[in-house]
Parts: C-alpha cells; sequence; structure tokens
C-alpha cells in the first residue's frame, strides 16, 4: 500500500517539549504516512530527523518573542509570513503532499492560507498558551478556513482558546502521551556519584531535591525556583536544586546564577545544560516544580508522573490542569513564594500517595494508547 505523504511545520531548529512531541508523533505514524518536515534552520532537530531518514528543507530564522507583541513584531511577522507562504507554496507543488500538519505556532495561519490554496487538509497542534490577543484572533480567523480540517490541543485550557463557533467544532483535546516503561525505570544510582561531586557533598534524605526540567529562558522561571530553595533553607529545610534543559537564553543563564550567589544558594544549585537522561534525573529528586504560566499541557509533568515524581506547579493554565486532572501534586498562586513552599512541604507529607496517583495517571497516557488515539485522527482527514 502507497503510503500517504505530510508536509509538516516546525518553527524551532531546537528539541524541546513541542519538537519531542513532534517527533513522537511522526514515531508512531511511520508505519502509515511519510514525511517532509519544514524547518527553520540545521540542529538538534534536524539531527533527529537525520536519524529518521525523515527530508526536510531549511525555511530560515522563524523566532518571535513570546507575549504581546508590539508593531515591530508584527510587521516582521507579516514580511515572514509572506515569505513563507511563498515558499511553502512551491515546496507543496513539488513534494506533492496529501495533507499538511502543522504544530509549529508560528506557522500555523501559513499552513491554513496554504492549505486553501493548493486545497489540501490541514491539521493543526495546538501546544501552547498564546498570550498575546492579536495573535488568538488571528488563530480564530483562520480556524475557520475550510482547509483546517481539524484542531488537536494539547488540553482543555488550550483548546478553550478557540472561541469562534465554526472553529471550537474542530478541536479534539489529546493529552500528550509518555513512555510509561522509560520514566518509570530510570535509575538516580546512574548520576548519582556525579550529582554528589557537583554539589560537594552526599544527596540523602535529610534534603529535598527540587527539579526544573525546561529550556532555560524567562519564560520558564527558573528565578523563581531559586527563590523558592532560598526560603526553604532559610525554614530550616536542606534542600538542592537541579536544573535540566538548554539555555535559550544565554544573559538569563547568567542573571540566575548571579542571583543564586546573591541568595546564599549557589553551592545548593546545579545547572546541568541539556541532558540525555532525564529518567535517572527524576528519580533522583523529590519535587518537580513547574513555575511558568503559559504551559499548554507539561510534557515534564507528565515524565515526572510517570517516574513516581509529585509535581509542584502554578495555578495557571495547563499545569493547573495536570495537577487536578492528575492528583500528582499541589498548586501554588502563580509568583507567590510563600504558596510554592508550602505546596512543596504539602508535597513531602504525602509523596508516596501522591506519586501512586501521577503512576495511575501517567498508565492511561502511555504511548500506545496515544497512537491509536492519534491514527484514528490523521485517518479521519487522509
Amino acid at each position: 500500500m502507497t503510503k500517504k505523504k505530510i508536509l509538516v511545520w516546525e518553527t524551532l531548529a531546537t528539541v524541546s517539549g513541542g519538537q519531542k512531541m513532534t517527533l513522537t508523533i511522526l514515531d508512531m505514524l511511520a508505519d502509515q504516512y511519510d514525511f517532509c518536515c519544514l524547518i527553520p534552520k540545521e540542529g538538534m532537530l534536524s539531527d533527529e530527523l537525520k536519524k529518521r531518514n525523515i527530508p526536510y528543507i531549511l525555511m530560515g530564522d522563524q523566532t518571535l518573542p513570546t507575549g504581546v507583541k508590539g508593531k515591530q513584531v508584527i510587521f516582521r511577522y507579516a514580511w515572514m509570513s509572506l515569505k513563507n507562504i511563498w515558499k511553502s507554496l512551491g515546496i507543496i507543488r513539488k513534494y506533492k503532499p496529501d495533507m499538511l500538519y502543522c504544530p509549529g505556532p508560528a506557522a500555523l495561519p501559513w499552513s491554513a492560507v496554504c492549505g486553501t490554496l493548493t486545497r489540501k487538509p490541514v491539521i493543526w497542534h495546538l501546544h501552547h498558551i498564546f498570550l498575546d490577543g492579536a495573535t488568538k484572533k488571528l488563530l480564530n480567523i483562520c480556524g475557520k478556513f475550510k482547509s483546517v480540517k481539524k484542531i488537536i490541543a494539547v488540553s482543555n485550557c488550550v483548546g478553550n482558546q478557540i472561541v469562534n463557533d465554526a472553529a471550537n467544532k474542530k478541536v479534539k483535546v489529546l493529552y500528550n502521551p509518555v513512555d510509561v516503561k522509560k520514566y518509570a525505570n530510570g535509575d538516580s544510582s546512574k548520576i548519582l556519584a556525579e550529582m554528589e561531586k557537583q554539589f560537594g557533598f552526599a544527596l540523602d534524605k535529610s534534603r529535598i531535591s527540587i527539579g526544573h526540567v525546561a529550556l532555560v529562558q524567562r519564560s520558564k522561571r527558573q528565578d523563581f525556583v531559586l527563590d523558592v530553595i532560598a526560603e526553604l533553607k532559610h525554614k530550616g529545610l536542606e534542600t538542592v536544586g537541579i536544573f535540566a534543559g538548554e539555555a535559550r537564553e544565554t544573559e538569563y543563564l547568567a542573571e540566575i546564577k548571579d542571583k543564586a550567589e546573591k541568595l546564599g544558594i549557589s553551592g545548593e544549585v546545579a545547572f546541568l545544560g541539556r541532558r540525555n537522561d532525564v529518567p535517572d534525573l527524576l528519580k533522583m529528586i523529590d519535587v518537580l516544580m513547574i513555575p511558568s504560566s503559559f504551559e499548554g499541557f507539561p510534557l515534564a509533568g507528565l515524565e515526572a508522573a510517570a517516574a513516581g515524581v509529585p509535581v509542584a506547579a502554578c495555578n495557571v493554565a495547563g499545569a493547573e490542569e495536570f495537577i487536578r486532572v492528575s492528583g500528582d501534586g499541589a498548586c501554588f498562586t502563580e509568583d507567590n513564594v510563600e504558596e510554592a513552599v508550602a505546596a512543596v512541604e504539602t508535597i513531602m507529607a504525602n509523596k508516596a500517595e501522591m506519586a501512586e496517583k501521577g503512576r495511575k495517571f501517567a498508565a492511561g497516557m502511555s504511548n500506545e494508547e496515544y497512537t491509536a488515539g492519534i491514527k484514528a485522527e490523521f485517518g479521519e482527514i487522509v
């Protein structure tokens, strides 16, 4: 049987939560579909595509600042859109895909326009909370296009951003999957010696280990986690912080390292950079912290749940939804250090019960379950 062809839009060259999810879906659908990916430049994502023998085309830089967009950014996006739509139309004519799949946020309107002009069906995959009103308005307008056949959302709070009646009818919520076995079978002993060398003391049950797994950028709020660690220390609770993630914003990394020095906790925190052994790291921590307020549905939270690690998360968007539906941890008011400290203390007092709830929730989010769901969604279109 001849495989259907799908053109995939990604707007980042790295591999963070959204790109990990895209690669997972490509793996799940590989037996039924062939892919060609549009990506901005060479990088970790292109390396992963090469491993899978998936062809890709470089489209140029497509990064935009998060949050509210000023006039300058809007003009830049308009010019970027014209260039990318024009180039994408040429690629579509050459590649002749059966469908367009767009998980990259900036490219969502482009795919809708290209789908309309080439009469190709489009699937959007929404991972993000969009903080800018103009962005939400644009997505609601483009979501009405007949070319956009389905809008997959990673959570209810993400899907609820599509408020237009015609577009909202296309929304289907599919919580992200997690490789349960991979994270359940992490082994902290593999990296314990490295961590103890990093800190200069033994990591034992007398210390609370707080983890943060995300790109190092201002919006992920590593600075807030430092404040929480400092406050726990002030209360007499021995605490260490383990930060894993590529430094997307190097100036911010320098800032938080300087902040750790000023808070007097530089000896109790480790910035490890990008890691390929996150399952082992998770098995070593007591609490994963998710303080960012724009999470669609945190993949790191699902990974922690599979590993049996409770989560302390801010009470906004997908972070709050994750805690509510999984029972794996506790929420705190956004930017409230005292409440975050209380959430950590609550978790430590109920760790076994919360961890068990997390494991049960993760079991229902397995790759096997998700594969069946995502194949059904794509199968309805082509």
